[in-house]
């Protein structure tokens, strides 16, 4: 029997009952000595994960992110914000972060942080989170940078029961419980508040607030427990963000470019369900089938008339089944991914990727258009999972697929290999190629060029864990990405065919990272980490190579949490690390387009670095009651140290600038910020 069922069927024990040769309780006399011994044990192969991982239990512990496990990823090794302390999706070890995917309880998932960094997940519902930063399973698809694998936990068959919790940051409340013997739910809904700290009306150098920022998330969950090998879940969530704001000619992105003058409008969001059956046999057998239903909603209004509308709707079917052969354990899978894209613009574009220095140069007429992009993605993988000796774990993945879209069709070999040298020592080998579907703005009719290839990835990591005594632990892993077929702007004057985008961009991206972990014992725990890493891009046409504006040669995080008492536990986390490259602003010019305004004039692509980022952020957590209810309140200091961390320099238009006369400022990330949360249930 596989070691992780046993153990799983003896979590799950109901009842036990054991005849040995004990002394009878009415007689004294013993029981015969040939009478056998029978151990009778009753358990469900289906038993829901309920409970949150010990590991992903610490994420929320970090302090300064408001129990979000997600958002506690960007203390790991090789992970940074794509847009500094104003947030944004991650960036993993020198990849976009349009390289990353999504899954969300196996299935894969448009987006999964909020417009300010913070993930769209109530911690009550997060089970397990995972990040694959490099050469992950053939499981995985649509990524050539890294894999965020989220599980939502099960609901609890349990009395009705209500959470609430806020902060200062963002509200929220859980209903969970079970209606039948075998059927449970729960419902979650959350309520950002960042409009009550930038109430609409307030103005500041020329920029009105329309329409204050705000985010909100759902999850609901049913699941109906089938007999002991069966189980059915059905699940829905989504996430939107909205805002607004008036963009005047005072304002200095106003003097800069007119065309943007106006109300600009925000509205992002996506609603998704999904359907699972789940069946468990014998031989760790398991066999499964979801379909999924999404739907992403993005609309954007901005100066005169301009506007971006996007409807896409994405159906997705997948199945896996696995078993043990032996010392094989053979996973199978197939999906069949079909995406329609509805979408309409008026706007004036830029014809630019990350890799031009001035998008401006770039900028062409006002186009106007109502079309339907439709992409069919279907795969098949297979993993083998075989114990070659005690010692050595080898892990042989394949994974097949076809885009109607791109006209290619993939089969990429992925492998692992663990040896266990010694019962301390881990040494690791994993190598994957990989691919994804070329960004949408560059295979768009009229904006891009429709026979775009996707960008793919050859991936290389080598690493080595050992543990160290009962509680500390360390590793280190090499890493490489090799990175072709990326998207590249061309320059007008050569364009003749009038593609705007070739796949004449190569990139590579190298490493290693070194992490010590320190398990809970006298009241502490936590893990450090410290990064070196180049990432660059190098233009096929000219053979000239480049930094990538994402390049973070060295990162350090620290993350510390110390239990004082059953009452009161305390958190540290600090982050360091170098400076981003960025394009440095060299002079003026003339706006072509609007007489008497300027534009700013750039140097060499990503050839300056940023002043060395550091944040120290501090929490302290408070157990009490209140009316005989249990409450947590957490009391957070971001940016205690108040690091003036500048994530870009801009050209400050003022009234009265000349070609020589001008005002170059930086943009400073997060002020000190205190924040006060809350949570109880009844």
């Amino acid at each position: 029997m596989n070691p992780i069922f046993r153990m799983t069927l003896l979590a799950s024990l109901i009842s036990c009952s054991l005849y040995s040769n004990a002394e009878d309780a009415t007689t004294g006399d013993k029981k015969r000595a040939d009478k056998p011994e029978v151990i009778e044990v009753n358990g469900q192969r289906n038993k829901p994960d309920t409970e949150v991982t010990d590991e992903t239990a610490k994420l929320f512990k970090v302090a300064g992110i408001a129990n979000d496990p997600l958002s506690a990823v960007f203390t790991l090794p090789g992970v940074v914000y794509a847009g500094g302390d104003a947030g944004g999706e991650p960036a993993i070890r020198g990849s976009s972060p349009e390289d990353n995917a999504f899954y969300i309880d196996n299935m894969p998932a448009g987006y999964i942080f909020h417009l300010f960094g913070d993930s769209i997940f109530n911690e009550n519902v997060v089970q397990d989170f995972a990040l694959h930063p490099a050469a992950f399973g053939a499981q995985y698809g649509n990524a050539t940078g890294g894999v965020f694998d989220v599980k939502l936990r099960a609901p609890r068959n349990q009395d009705i029961t209500t959470t609430i919790d806020a902060s200062m940051i963002k509200a929220g409340f859980m209903v969970e419980g079970g209606i039948a013997e075998d059927h449970a739910f729960y419902v979650s809904y959350r309520q950002s508040l960042m409009h009550l700290f930038l109430p609409e009306g307030e103005e500041e150098d020329g920029l009105t607030i329309k329409k204050s920022p705000q985010s909100s998330d759902y999850q609901a969950k049913y699941q109906w427990l089938i007999g002991d090998d069966n189980r059915l879940t059905v699940t829905a969530l989504g996430a939107k963000d909205s805002g607004g704001l008036n963009i005047s000619k005072a304002s200095e992105e106003g003097r800069i470019d007119p065309d943007s003058v106006g109300d600009l409008k925000l509205d992002n969001g996506f609603d998704s369900q999904s359907i699972a059956w789940d069946s468990f046999g014998d031989d760790a057998q398991a066999f499964n089938l979801t379909l999924s239903h999404t739907k992403d909603t993005t609309k954007q209004s901005y100066g005169a008339g301009q506007f971006v509308e996007s409807t896409f709707t994405r159906l997705n079917l997948a199945t896996s089944y696995q078993r043990e052969f032996g010392n094989h354990k053979l996973i199978v899978g197939a999906e069949i991914d079909r995406g329609k894209a509805d979408y309409s613009y008026d706007m004036i574009p830029y014809f630019c990727t990350d890799q031009d220095a001035d998008c401006a140069l770039r900028k062409g007429e006002r186009v106007q258009d109502v079309d339907t992009l439709k992409t069919t993605n279907s795969s098949v993988y297979i993993t083998d999972m075989w114990s070659v000796t005690e010692e050595v774990e080898l892990e042989l993945g394949l994974r097949a697929e076809t885009n109607d879209y791109t006209d290619q069709k993939f089969v990429q070999p992925r492998m692992a290999v663990n040896w266990y040298a010694t019962d301390e020592l881990k040494l690791s080998l994993k190598a994957g190629q990989y691919n994804r579907f070329p960004d949408i703005d560059t295979v768009l009719k009229k904006l891009g060029n429709p026979a775009l290839k996707s960008p793919k990835a050859n991936h290389y990591a080598v690493g080595v864990d050992y543990q160290i005594n009962d509680i500390w632990k360390t590793s280190v892993e090499v890493y490489q990405k090799d990175l072709g077929d990326l998207a590249l702007a061309i320059d007008e004057d050569k364009d003749l065919q009038k593609l705007r985008y070739n796949n004449q961009l190569e990139g590579k991206a190298v490493g290693v990272e070194w992490v010590v972990k320190r398990d809970l014992q006298d009241g502490w725990y936590g893990w450090a980490s410290l990064s070196w890493s180049k990432s660059e891009r190098t233009d096929l046409n000219t053979g000239i190579t480049t930094d990538y504006y994402l390049d973070t040669p060295l990162l350090g995080n620290m993350v510390v949490n110390y239990k004082l008492n059953d009452k009161w536990d305390f958190g540290a986390r600090l982050t360091m690390r170098s400076g981003q490259r960025y394009t440095p602003i060299v002079g003026l010019r003339e706006n072509p387009d609007h007489p008497g305004h300027f534009l700013p004039n750039y140097g060499e692509l990503n050839s300056k670095t940023l002043p060395v980022y550091s944040r120290l952020d501090l929490q302290a957590n408070m157990q009490s009651t209140m009316f005989d209810h249990p409450v947590q309140w957490s009391f957070a200091v971001l940016n205690a140290l108040g690091a003036k961390n500048e994530s870009g320099y801009y050209y400050a238009a003022e009234e009265g600038d000349t070609l020589t006369n001008y005002k170059i400022e930086g943009e400073e990330g997060m002020e000190p910020f205190f924040s006060i949360g809350f949570k109880t249930q009844f």
